[in-house]
């Protein structure tokens, strides 16, 4: 690619930099091979100590749409802040540093925001590993929960606004106002910096839409995300909850999406749990969350009515009653049945296919018996 001069912007891309020297350079190139071409690219340095920097002014050199700002290690909710502040685009996305983006991502969304003149825009998400594997999943846009109208808000879906999307940042475009006029800005926490971002932005939202492809490749085998380092930052999930149920208390309509935070805070608490890479730090969190910690997040009291699946609300009263250790095994215990009952499911599935598969591969060898 030749050096592209800097045009008219209308989505501005920050990008949070790491110590990302590995994988950088691919998502540079995700992001300049954008069908759609009016944006800036805003990549803020977040106190690296590896080639990441060296990696940027390269691409820079060669296209002038590409900016770099530097500051001291705090975190990635810190250099998305300075981001923003820095963004001139009328829409913006904070992209990930080690993840990918299809070749159209940024035309679709700025389609269907231009169309609907919306706030947010969210789309469906596939993970991807080191190998070339890619998954489809759905747990980052649950399309079963969207309603039929187009733009929705909070009114539409109280009970679920929380639910029909993850907490990631990266799968949405935010229109800028929007997020200026409701002094919108990341929790600058090490871990679940955005848990409080998008949670108010989707509240606040008067507008918002959904484009129902896979247009975000996350990377989940990274061995030095903060996910993978879960354990060296135990409390953040628990605080980013905590921090945005504070702020959604002040609404004078968060009584109308309690049961939505609810859910989705006590789904978090478990994630946070299960993501643990040290019994050490599982024990503590499980006994700060079963001492405090749910009772502050507002789910000691919960009831079974309120939970949307029932395991939900079965775990948080086996968390006040068992030990750490009784909770695991006691999991494990549960994952192992599901694996057993699946293996179960597939077996009676492929005796029932047999008399088909076998009734299609004697059509086939007939229909080349006959081509001869």
């Amino acid at each position: 690619m030749g050096r592209e001069s800097k045009k008219c912007c209308k989505v501005s891309v920050v990008i949070p930099v790491y110590n990302a020297d590995k994988y950088i350079g691919q998502m540079l190139e995700s992001v300049l091979r954008q069908s759609f071409r009016e944006i800036e690219v805003i990549c803020v340095n977040d106190g690296s100590e590896d080639d990441s920097v060296k990696i940027i002014k390269r691409f820079m050199s060669r296209d002038s749409r590409i900016a770099l700002l530097e500051q001291p290690n705090r975190n990635a909710g810190a250099a998305r802040n300075r981001g923003l502040k820095k963004a001139g685009g009328e829409y913006v996305v904070f992209w990930d540093a080690d993840d990918r983006f299809d070749r159209k991502a940024l035309e679709l969304m700025v389609q269907k925001m231009q169309r609907k003149q919306a706030d947010i825009c969210v789309c469906g998400v596939c993970e991807f590993m080191r190998d070339g594997k890619v998954y489809e999943t759905d747990g980052y846009l649950k399309t079963g929960l969207i309603p039929d109208k187009e733009p929705f808000n909070k009114y539409d879906i109280c009970e679920t606004i929380f639910g029909f999307a993850s907490n990631v940042v990266w799968n949405k475009m935010f229109r800028r106002r929007f997020l200026t006029d409701n002094h919108l800005c990341f929790q600058e926490i090490r871990q679940a910096n955005d848990t409080a971002f998008v949670m108010k932005a989707l509240y606040r939202a008067d507008r918002i839409v959904c484009v129902d492809k896979y247009l975000a490749f996350y990377r989940t085998d990274h061995a030095d995300s903060l996910t993978g380092n879960s354990s060296k930052t135990l409390f953040c999930p628990y605080e980013s909850y905590l921090f945005t149920l504070q702020e959604l208390y002040q609404e004078p309509e968060f009584p109308l999406v309690r049961r939505s935070f609810r859910n989705k805070a006590v789904k978090g608490m478990f994630r946070a749990l299960n993501i643990q890479t040290s019994f050490d730090a599982y024990k503590e969190l499980y006994q700060f969350l079963k001492q405090e910690g749910l009772e502050n997040l507002g789910l000691a009291e919960c009831k079974k009515e309120d939970m949307e699946e029932e395991w939900m609300y079965m775990d948080l009263e086996r968390i006040k009653t068992v030990s750490a250790e009784e909770f695991l095994f006691y999991k494990a215990k549960e994952r192992m049945s599901d694996r057993d009952q699946l293996k179960y499911t597939l077996r009676r599935v492929r005796r029932r296919l047999a008399p088909l598969l076998a009734l299609n591969s004697g059509l086939k060898g007939m229909k080349g018996f006959l081509a001869r």
